[in-house]
């Protein structure tokens, strides 16, 4: 690559954006003279035709002077200039900011840097002023659509943040300053302090991208959530669907979401949240959970799984009675055997409803089969029975070996099974005859160890589906 070094060169300054751009990149990683590097990255930023040409010179810049610290002092003044110097056209507030978080990242003495206010003061002026009418930096939706939209300048277009953002997909960026604001929460480390102040300032932006992408980077603070943070991300909630549903994953244990709370704000998360689902439903009705508008619905489910984690079980099986979403809440009811005596039946219920020619949609047997398994109620094994008893008949050789398994976990309690699991040791599954053997073992005795269940369903055990 070094070779071809002057090639990139050349296509650092192509009239093709798809060209120019991974040039710069490799001018910063393939040249293997330093201070000519620098000449070319410091001329194509003048030359830029947008904020993210912009924030990509002076990130590569930056990276050469990692890559060869002769660079550095060179580098650094040149980071210096664009923060301190006169105003030019090129050197505006993004620029400015990613200049700073470089030039701090640069510094070996840290401590003594004052970041984060001046850091602060960029992001604001940012996104101070919308501005109507403002393309953006090429997406294909403006591309291919003449409707006009309003944006904040220098960031990505309010339709990317709102209209068509996609929370599900949450670890893509959508303001370019961001992947600025991320490196800068790196670099500050365990300065949670400083962290919590940028994040506050990223949370309370008027721009819908910078909120959302900080919400994402709030799950990386290292231990519980700052009650400032906390108490941020909890005041969004009324106003913006996209973040409601982020911020509650991000609480939801089931979802695996990564927010931690300290013990003392435990009851203002649950307490928020209890207010806000019992807004929703005076707004929108008691049914809510089956609302017609899948913003609100899901909003009010993202709630119900969040407190189920804590305490509010009646919302959950209610849920279940609606049978609108019901994958959703079969994620959660299995750690609440505390509750069988209501839960048993309703999913009981789902398996009556199950299709034995397509036991796997909508909601696979399995799923409920385990469910059942993790109650631990002895109401549930003839209800797993029957579920055996239909499922060999239809030859669903994988609903009986789920069902197997459920069994298997009641170990002697679930003896009364034993004349439908005997024939299928002779069934022709492997996994069914392995299933039924080790079903019989467990429920005679003769083996103390429990198979393991297998994760039901095709791949919605892991990834439910939305």
């Amino acid at each position: 690559m070094t070779e071809r070094a002057e090639a990139f060169v050349r296509y650092a300054a192509d009239t093709d954006t798809l060209v120019r751009r991974p040039a710069i990149t490799a001018v910063g990683l393939f040249l293997t003279d330093g201070g000519r590097a620098a000449r070319v990255l410091a001329e194509r930023l003048p030359a830029a035709e947008d904020i993210v040409e912009r924030l990509l010179v002076v990130r590569t810049m930056a990276r050469l002077a990692d890559r060869l610290p002769a660079t550095a002092p060179t580098v650094e003044a040149w980071l210096e200039d664009l923060i301190d110097g006169p105003a030019r056209p090129y050197a505006d507030a993004p620029v400015q900011l990613s200049a700073l978080t470089h030039r701090f990242q640069l510094d070996p003495d840290k401590n003594g840097f004052d970041v984060v206010p001046r850091a602060i003061a960029h992001l604001r002026e940012i996104t101070a002023t919308p501005a109507a009418g403002t393309p953006c930096d090429g997406c294909r939706w403006c591309e291919t659509s003449s409707r006009g939209r309003s944006v904040a300048p220098m960031v990505r277009p309010v339709h990317l943040a709102a209209d068509f953002f996609d929370p599900e997909h949450s670890w893509e960026e959508h303001s370019p300053v961001s992947s600025v604001l991320r490196a800068l929460h790196t670099a500050l480390g365990d300065r949670i302090t400083e962290r919590t102040d940028l994040l506050i300032a990223q949370l309370t932006s008027p721009d819908a991208a910078t909120r959302y992408d900080a919400i994402v980077m709030a799950e990386d603070l290292p231990g519980p959530l700052p009650r400032p943070v906390l108490a941020r991300l909890l005041d969004l909630l009324p106003d913006d669907w996209a973040a409601t549903r982020m911020i509650k994953r991000g609480f939801s244990a089931w979802a695996g979401g990564r927010f931690t709370v300290a013990p003392e704000d435990t009851a203002l998360l649950l307490d928020t949240l209890a207010d806000h689902m019992a807004t929703l439903r005076t707004t929108h009705g008691p049914d809510v959970w089956a609302s017609g508008n899948p913003l609100v619905r899901s909003a009010y489910q993202e709630a119900v799984m969040t407190l189920a984690d804590h305490r509010d079980l009646p919302d959950l099986i209610r849920s279940l009675e609606t049978r609108v979403d019901d994958w959703r809440a079969l994620y959660g009811v299995g750690g609440y055997p505390q509750a069988a005596d209501r839960l048993v039946p309703l999913l009981a219920d789902g398996l009556r409803h199950i299709d034995p020619h397509r036991p796997d949609a909508p909601i696979p047997a399995g799923l409920y089969l385990s469910r059942l398994a993790d109650l631990k109620d002895p109401i549930a094994i003839p209800v797993i029975t029957d579920t055996l008893t239909w499922a060999s008949r239809h030859q669903s050789w994988t609903v009986v070996t789920s069902a197997l398994n459920a069994l298997a976990t009641f170990r002697p309690a679930a003896h009364a099974a034993h004349a439908q699991i005997r024939p299928l040791i002779n069934a022709p599954h492997n996994s069914v005859r392995a299933a039924a053997q080790a079903a019989l073992d467990v429920l005679t005795g003769d083996k103390e160890t429990v198979p393991a269940r297998s994760t039901p369903g095709h791949g919605l055990g892991q990834h439910p589906p939305y």
